[in-house]
Parts: structure tokens; C-alpha cells; sequence
């Protein structure tokens, strides 16, 4: 299959034979003498290759590579290398290359590794179109200045191939907008791995995550060429910490080009630096940027449409019809704390469809609308306060409780009679 093909070396006799050479095998070859207007040209109308010489006076080829990344453009570059030139050409292959051929080179041989490139291409974007389709592409709901301003950060983020370090109680869409930043950034076609870092196991976390020694596989090994997502990362074990560090230190080294790290903390991490629960050196490593996003109550605005479509999608699961909600449930649902956030909000959408809103005692707001008796108040504020402890701690009941001031046997028996607390928290 013929493609359109950018061809960029300073050298016009080599450019020409080159460019007759993709020509007569039926590509449109367009050359470039520089890096710099073959970068411009590919932001205009992106090619299917680029074919680049190394050496280059002002910007070479690793630095066309590295200038593509910045600006989110996820193209495959060939670099051609003169003789002695294969340490420079490994070192443009750990920067993100497709492949490498040395002069002088075989023209079969040549044509060869471009077919071979554009069939991998092709291949990439139907398994993207595929899972566009499998996987509808969710964004962030809300119409608040608060919810524009995370939008358009995310948007900005995606585009370039920092790691970023999403903070928010449980329930605000960390993995949402972790999702968001993998699917619209330069590593869309490699995989997104999720790990629950509260979640892994004392046992066997270190294999879990590396994969057995040398440390080539688990999930790291899973993300490589994509993007690593790892939630709750405060809650990761001090063991773990140091050797994290280390693999995220030799990304550049990783001959498949790396990958991407997004984190989520239900807290910012400074605070557990300052704890000595979390390295301040790992923190630096993955903190390429830190992104805040806003509970419910700060966005109250947002929570009519945002249960609208709880309603919906709960309809649709239920085989029911989405009833709007009058005036005085919408107030109700601002009123709320929604200490669960779009959790808790998500349950409210799924008890109001199925007609079982105000049966739950402790879940005052999901009446939409319903009177609450003074117990049911106290319940509400227990709690959200438990709630909000819960979160800060990431989850650890013996620290809530010391927090709280309330025997451990206690705090469980209170978080087992709230149906919040069984169900609202991620």
C-alpha cells in the first residue's frame, strides 16, 4: 500500500536518490533538508513515516524525535546512521525511534523495514479504532468554572509526555481523568494499567509490580510503550517506594521507549512526605505536574447534570424509564456534602430509578427531596465525618480511629451500620 512518507536529511544527492528510490516503490515521498520544516510540515498534515538522517547540523534526528513528542504527535521515525554512528542510533532508539538502518544500506533491505513500519502502523490504528469502539470515550461532566478549568488543564497535559500527579477525595474521577490524559496523549495505542497500590498484596507485591527479578515484567513491565496508573499511590509500602524509583530513573535507558506515570492521591502527597510515609524523592520523580480536582460540594452546580446521568445510564442497566427530578430533589441534591462524591452520587441515581430512595437510614440527601428527622441528621454528619477521616488516611481504619478518637471496634461497627460507608467509598 502506498503512503505519504517525510524524508529529511542536509544532504540533497542522498535526499533525491532516496526520495526516487520510496517513489518507484509506490509512496509520495516529500523531502525536507532540516528537521525544523519537516516538524512544521508534520503538525500541518501528519505523515505515515519519517525517514530522518541522524546527523544534521542545528536540530538532528534525535532531537526531531524529541520535538514531535513535545507537541503530542505520536509518529514513526526511521533514522538513517553513517558508519561508527550505531551508539548514537541505540541512543535514538531508547528515545522513542521505530528502527534504524546504517549507511551505506541496502535498498530492499530499506524498503523492507518501511513496509514493515507502515503494516505495524496500520495495525495500531485499527486496534485504537476497536477500542474507541468497545470503550466509548467518557469526559468529565459539569459546566462550573472549576470543572472548564480541569478540563482545559487535562487537555493542555495530554499533549505532552510529563507524569502527572492527580489529587482528590474519593469518588472526584482520578482514574476518569487518568483515562483522559492516556487516551488523548502520544501514547494512546499502548496499553493503560491500573494498579490499586492500597490494594496490592503484603505478599508478593514486589512481583506483582516488577515482575520476578530482574525486575522486566508485572505491571511496570504491562505498561511499557503506554501509560502506568497507579491509584492510591500514598498508600504504597516504604519497601516498595525505593525500588519504584529506581525503574522510574531508568525509563530512559528502556529500549521500548518507557512509559507514562499517572498517580492518584486522596490527599496531597506533601502531607505524607512531611509524615515520612512517602519519599520526597519519588514525589519529585512523578510530579511532573500536580492536577486538584474539586469535590461535589465546591462544584454544587454541576450535580443536577452529573445525576441526570447517573439517572440515564442507571435506566438503561434497570430496563427503566429516567424520571426528571422536580425542583425541590435537585435543591436536596445541591444541599448535600456527598462526602462519596460521584460514588455516592452514582448509588443515589441507581436507589432513585428503582424507587427505593429514603429507605436507607444515614443517607439523608439521596431522598431527593424526602424530610430527615434529627437522627437521620446526626447520621448523615457521623458519617461524612468518618468519611472524610477514611479518605484522608487512605483508607486505614487503625489511623482514622486514633484520629477520630474512637476504638478501632467501634469505627467498624459504625462504617458496617452506614450504608454510605459500605458502599459510598471507592
Amino acid at each position: 500500500m502506498s503512503a505519504r512518507l517525510h524524508v529529511v536529511d542536509d544532504d540533497p544527492d542522498h535526499l533525491a536518490s532516496l526520495c526516487d528510490l520510496l517513489g518507484a516503490a509506490g509512496h509520495e515521498a516529500v523531502p525536507f533538508t532540516g528537521a525544523a520544516p519537516a516538524i512544521e510540515a508534520a503538525l500541518e498534515a501528519p505523515p505515515a513515516l519519517i525517514l530522518s538522517d541522524l546527523r544534521m547540523p542545528g536540530l538532528d534526528g534525535i532531537g526531531l524525535i524529541g520535538a514531535l513528542k513535545e507537541q503530542g504527535v505520536d509518529l514513526p521515525v526511521i533514522l538513517l546512521t553513517g558508519h561508527g554512528d550505531v551508539e548514537h542510533a541505540v541512543r535514538a532508539m531508547r528515545a522513542g525511534a521505530e528502527d534504524f538502518l546504517e549507511k551505506p544500506y541496502d535498498a530492499e533491505h530499506l524498503l523492507s523495514v518501511v513496509e514493515r513500519t507502515l503494516k505495524t502502523g496500520r495495525l495500531k490504528a485499527e486496534v485504537a479504532r476497536l477500542q474507541r469502539r468497545l470503550e466509548p470515550e467518557e469526559d468529565l461532566i459539569g459546566e462550573s468554572r472549576a470543572m472548564d478549568e480541569v478540563r482545559r488543564r487535562l487537555s493542555e497535559l495530554a499533549a505532552v509526555d510529563i507524569d502527572v500527579v492527580l489529587v482528590g477525595e474519593t469518588g472526584t474521577g482520578k482514574e476518569l481523568a487518568a483515562r483522559i490524559l492516556h487516551r488523548r496523549g502520544p501514547r494512546r495505542t499502548g496499553r493503560f494499567v491500573a494498579v490499586n497500590c492500597a490494594s496490592l498484596p503484603e505478599t508478593g507485591a514486589d512481583e506483582a509490580l516488577f515482575g520476578p527479578p530482574p525486575g522486566a515484567g508485572g505491571f511496570v513491565g504491562e505498561a511499557r510503550g503506554g501509560t502506568l496508573y497507579l491509584d492510591h499511590i500514598e498508600t504504597l509500602s516504604p519497601a516498595l517506594q525505593p525500588k519504584l524509583l529506581r525503574v522510574l530513573e531508568s525509563r530512559r535507558d528502556d529500549a521500548e521507549g518507557g512509559f507514562r506515570v499517572v498517580a492518584s492521591s486522596s490527599r496531597p502527597l506533601v502531607e505524607a512526605i512531611r509524615e515520612g510515609a512517602f519519599r520526597e524523592d519519588l514525589y519529585y520523580r512523578i510530579a511532573g505536574y500536580v492536577l486538584p480536582l474539586p469535590p461535589l460540594r465546591e462544584i454544587a452546580t454541576d450535580i443536577p447534570a452529573l445525576f441526570a446521568h447517573f439517572l440515564s445510564a442507571a435506566a438503561a442497566r434497570f430496563g427503566r424509564e429516567a424520571p426528571e427530578p422536580d425542583f425541590r430533589a435537585r435543591r436536596a441534591l445541591q444541599a448535600h456534602h456527598w462526602p462519596g462524591n460521584a460514588h455516592e452520587l452514582r448509588l443515589a441515581a441507581d436507589r432513585y430509578i428503582l424507587g427505593l430512595a429514603g429507605q436507607e437510614a444515614g443517607t439523608g440527601a439521596a431522598r431527593a427531596g424526602g424530610e430527615q428527622t434529627l437522627r437521620d441528621l446526626v447520621a448523615d454528619f457521623e458519617s461524612r465525618e468518618i468519611a472524610r477521616v477514611l479518605d484522608r488516611c487512605g483508607g486505614n481504619t487503625d489511623r482514622a480511629a486514633r484520629i477520630l478518637g474512637l476504638p478501632r471496634r467501634t469505627l467498624n461497627d459504625k462504617i458496617a451500620r452506614s450504608p454510605l460507608l459500605r458502599n459510598g467509598r471507592k
